[in-house]
């Protein structure tokens, strides 16, 4: 007779029943661990991106790099007439539905290239798979201006213009590339209203970032860079974007504080 001992069906249970319970404590705390490793590497990533414009801003005379993506400034050389590029885009055309490689040449194609050779720090480590680009210069810094922001002198194509660069944003973790129609927008935030700018088409680029933990990652004109975390209310705003405007005082002060990271100070009366 075989008298070899094994476990029973209710030990077995047991057992499994233990592994579970301690999956489902420990799985929580991995999540947290990973996601403020690939946070900590975008604040990076951030920083980087924002000593690159510092240097690309001491190259040409104290001129903000193109904010505006795939859309370099063409004009005409004075005697020759010849079509020349006047200002370049910091990004080429970088089309998140092309193929990776061709995405990454079009990082290469930016002015920002020369100051930052890294294909890897012109994306978030939590971006899509595939998706080269995760970041957008923001309206002010010689991005996309919006109305009253040139002649109340809160858009910015020189260092000179930028007061308190400590508290002027510069980049804004978007998610993925805000790309429409072969450019690549600057990140929108409303100057002269109470409210996040919601684009009535593709790509959503004036929604709240939530990617990290429902909240943003960005860097300033400084070159540090910090983690925001938004309030419930902006977290929502970001998933259901008709509930726009905010209602509650945390969810003003979420917008108020983008406002003034972007333009230096609100354009009406809160």
């Amino acid at each position: 007779m075989d008298n070899r001992k094994g476990f029973t069906l209710v030990e077995l249970l047991v057992v499994i029943a233990i592994i579970a319970l301690l999956m489902s404590i420990l799985m929580p705390a991995l999540n947290r661990a990973r996601e403020l490793g690939r946070r900590t590497v975008c604040l990076g990533n951030l920083n980087q991106l924002a000593l690159a414009c510092i240097m690309y801003t001491d190259s040409n005379g104290g001129n903000l790099v193109r904010g505006i993506g795939g859309d370099d400034r063409w004009g005409k050389q004075p005697i020759t007439g010849e079509d020349i590029i006047l200002e370049k885009s910091w990004v080429g055309d970088v089309d998140p539905g092309i193929s990776k490689r061709i995405q990454e040449a079009r990082v290469r194609d930016g002015a920002l290239w020369e100051y930052c050779k890294n294909e890897k720090t012109y994306r978030c480590p939590a971006g899509k798979v595939n998706h080269m680009l995760t970041y957008a210069i923001v309206d002010s810094m010689n991005g996309q201006p919006q109305t009253n922001t040139k002649a109340e002198q809160v858009w910015c194509s020189n260092r000179g213009d930028i007061s308190k660069p400590n508290e002027r944003l510069v980049f804004v973790d978007v998610g993925e590339a805000l790309w429409e129609g072969g450019i690549i927008h600057s990140y929108h935030v409303s100057y002269t209203n109470p409210e996040w700018i919601i684009s009535p088409s593709a790509p959503p680029v004036g929604l709240p970032p939530i990617r990290h933990r429902d909240g943003a990652t960005v860097s300033f004109a400084d070159a540090h860079s910090l983690y925001w975390k938004w309030n419930e209310e902006t977290a929502d705003i970001a998933r259901n974007p008709s509930h726009n405007p905010p209602v509650t005082t945390a969810g003003f002060e979420d917008l108020y504080q983008m406002q003034r990271g972007v333009w230096g100070r609100l354009g009406y009366t809160p």
